[in-house]
């Protein structure tokens, strides 16, 4: 049997692996909320709907670089930062980042589901971690 530190870090890889969209449709709280790099909130719905526009495609790799702080606030909420490269077309034009998350993760029912993600730009430092960890 996993604990659940095991648990969430098979959602991180597995929120990496899928479709975003897709994923979140079940593996995210009904609150659930994603905060873009502009800093423009979208909801699960929301983000399938952008995904499914024809503006958003992944064209390489999703992957988690690095896991910097798994932290539990309680027995059922949890609060991850990873770092993530990913590679993607947005609005015809090429990304390639790395990019810091922030997630508040919950358990409902006995299954974690992200309830909050907050990606930073694609230009992250990783060395910088090194300094306050």
């Amino acid at each position: 049997m996993l604990s659940d530190e095991e648990k969430i870090i098979q959602l991180i890889d597995n929120f990496t692996a899928n479709d975003y969209g897709e994923f979140l449709r079940n593996n995210a709280t009904k609150d659930f909320l994603f905060i873009r790099p502009s800093g423009n909130p979208i909801d699960a719905s929301g983000f399938i709907k952008m995904r499914t526009s024809g503006d958003l495609s992944y064209d390489g790799y999703t992957d988690i670089k690095k896991i910097h702080k798994l932290e539990f606030i309680s027995d059922d909420v949890s609060m991850c930062v990873f770092t993530l490269r990913t590679s993607f077309v947005y609005k015809d034009i090429q990304n390639n980042d790395l990019a810091t998350v922030t997630s508040i993760i919950k358990k409902i029912n006995d299954q974690w589901k992200f309830s909050w993600i907050h990606r930073s730009s694609g230009d992250s430092d990783l060395s910088l971690w090194d300094l306050y960890l």
